[in-house]
């Protein structure tokens, strides 16, 4: 059933969609969704028991459903704030008096263990999960029983049960929000519940979650703009959260197909030295698991919000059983996701390629030797030793250089009094300024006070910080490229690098450009030439997934059956012992 909240969510969602026409007026592009068809069902109803209700204020006068301590308000001379009006840090009248009426009384959602007593998953059939620091994506792939060299690619449609088909179907929003009420939101709903805070309150949400697997933040405590509750959160208990909100949608998607909840799932991971490698695989093996039987236990309530200690108290339950999650396998670094989904294995390639995938949170680089097996008539990609590495500036890099310059045209310094109220609100908006403006080549930021900043695309890309941006990504290039064996260089195909671009910042200008030129290393000049940004083999197969490919290669070849070998990587091209190999079939 839809409620006031999810009205006001799904509303707003729907007047955002209204575009101007060119001749006045309004049209809505696409469709109307069914939730938003409930919406305004829900929304006319509403106002025709308003009108409805008799002017008598008698007793027997039917009352609007308020909240108990807006009655209250209501009752004195202070004006009544709206129904739906979370509370600020700026209470009205004395917080003690807060009727006990409006604290939610808990009775904890039992845990569901249904998925720990599955039989055993099916070999042919696994999913890779992209944990994105902006976007979360997921592929599922199955081999034929009796020919497993047939695979069916099913990139997996997250933004339908996430309820946000008009951003994205493929790509779910990685945003969680807890409300002033203590229940936490998920993806695109935890967006829309952050823009209806009053600015004042400077609340925030968390966007960049992932962030916290790198740095050494996992068992800090969450702060009151993130967690306005009186309950203790880290932000390992906001990373799992996120975790189980994704699962659940996995599982949603991929119900109808019959697939079970205990599939084998593989998970990417940034590209890490070896020690911060193994204790982030441990903690994500660790996560995901429990993200299932989350996802189980809170499956009709991730629509509706979680609340919060409920939540706490089934993670809680969950660690005392000391459960062990065999359907979570292997962790693939994004990188080689994207290698595996360049070839069909069946072509005949024979090229020197680095990978690089610009994500939102880290820049990843990789570097592979891929080759046709005459033996095997198959095509293999060899991972080049020492050529893993990954940087943090990326795209949540240029969010931050954007804030700074809007911020500063605005003169608005850390000493304004609305500094915080200007710096919260902006927050809230940058992803969106940001890809307007690489877009657009040009935005109209508005401000908590009402000023309207305009930043030029020119004016971004001069900034010295955007160029050492580029630098940097230019310079991880050369060390990869001066550190790895010289025979690689030397013995590159037609003298040339190839390029393969992913990620959701593969369409940056400063990024395009690494793809253009020559770089040297080792003596030797190689050409830089771009691969194809959509495979040959995928435009024959799956031409529907072109517009996405940059974004979910990373899930796509990660979960193919093609998964590198545990023996080591290729250290020179004359070597075929302990090359760091992806499968072929």
């Amino acid at each position: 059933m839809t409620n006031n909240l999810e009205s006001q969510i799904l509303l707003q969602n729907l007047l955002e969609r209204f575009k101007p026409a060119n001749d006045g007026g309004y049209v809505l592009p696409g469709e109307l969704t069914e939730r938003e068809l409930r919406a305004l069902t829900h929304a006319l109803e509403h106002l025709k028991q308003t009108a409805e209700l008799p002017q008598d204020t008698s007793e027997n006068t039917k009352s609007i459903d308020i909240p108990i301590e807006k009655r209250e308000e209501t009752a004195t001379t202070e004006p009544a704030a709206p129904e739906l009006a979370p509370e600020s840090d700026t209470k009205i009248g004395n917080p003690e008096s807060a009727p006990e009426e409006t604290k939610h009384s808990i009775n904890f959602t039992p845990v569901n263990m249904n998925s720990m007593s599955l039989p055993l998953p099916k070999n042919n059939v696994r999913v890779c999960l992209d944990f994105g620091t902006a976007m979360s994506k997921a592929t599922l792939i199955s081999e034929e029983s009796d020919d497993d060299s047939i695979e069916d690619i099913e990139v997996i449609s997250l933004g339908i049960p996430g309820d946000q088909e008009e951003i994205s179907e493929n790509m779910l929003v990685s945003s969680v929000f807890i409300d002033d009420v203590g229940k936490i939101w998920f993806g695109q709903a935890a967006v829309h519940m952050s823009h209806i805070q009053p600015p004042e309150a400077h609340r925030q949400r968390l966007d960049n979650i992932k962030r916290y697997l790198s740095e050494e933040g996992l068992s800090t405590k969450v702060g009151q703009q993130f967690n306005p509750t009186g309950s203790d959160i880290t932000y390992e208990d906001m990373v799992l959260a996120y975790l189980s909100y994704f699962t659940w949608t996995m599982n949603q998607a991929t119900a109808l197909r019959g697939i079970e909840k205990n599939v084998l799932r593989r998970f990417a991971m940034p590209c890490f030295d070896r020690m911060k490698h193994v204790q982030v695989v441990n903690k994500l093996k660790q996560l995901l698991g429990e993200a299932q039987v989350l996802a189980d236990t809170f499956d009709s309530q991730f629509a509706s919000g979680i609340v919060l200690t409920d939540f706490l108290n089934a993670i809680q339950q969950i660690r005392k059983k000391n459960l062990k999650f065999n359907f979570i396998r292997e962790d693939i670094t994004e990188p080689l996701g994207v290698a595996g989904s360049l070839i069909s294995w069946e072509e005949n390639v024979n090229s020197l390629v680095m990978v690089i995938d610009i994500g939102a949170g880290t820049s990843d680089f990789s570097l592979y030797r891929m080759k046709y097996d005459e033996k095997s008539k198959k095509s293999a990609a060899l991972e080049i030793k020492d050529s893993n590495r990954g940087i943090t500036e990326a795209g949540n890099h240029l969010d931050k250089l954007l804030q700074g310059v809007i911020l500063s045209k605005a003169n608005i310094r850390r000493d304004n009094p609305i500094y915080l109220n200007t710096f919260g609100a902006l927050n809230l908006h940058l992803r969106d300024y940001k890809e307007a403006l690489f877009r657009d080549s040009f935005i109209s930021a508005t401000l908590f006070n009402g000023d309207v900043v305009e930043i030029t695309l020119d004016e971004f890309m001069a900034l010295p910080q955007v160029r050492s941006f580029s630098n940097s990504l230019k310079d991880c290039m050369q060390e990869i490229l001066n550190n790895i064996s010289p025979s690689f260089v030397h013995a590159a195909p037609n003298n040339a690098l190839a390029v393969a671009l992913t990620g959701g910042g593969a369409q940056l200008p400063m990024v395009k450009v690494l793809a253009n030129g020559t770089i040297s290393a080792h003596g030797k000049t190689l050409n830089l030439v771009q691969t194809q940004e959509f495979p040959r083999w995928l435009a024959a197969e799956y031409p529907e997934l072109e517009q996405d490919y940059s974004r979910i290669a990373v899930s796509l070849g990660g979960a193919r059956k093609n998964i590198l070998q545990a023996s080591g990587p290729a250290s020179i091209t004359c070597d075929p012992v302990g090359e760091y190999a992806l499968e072929t079939y």
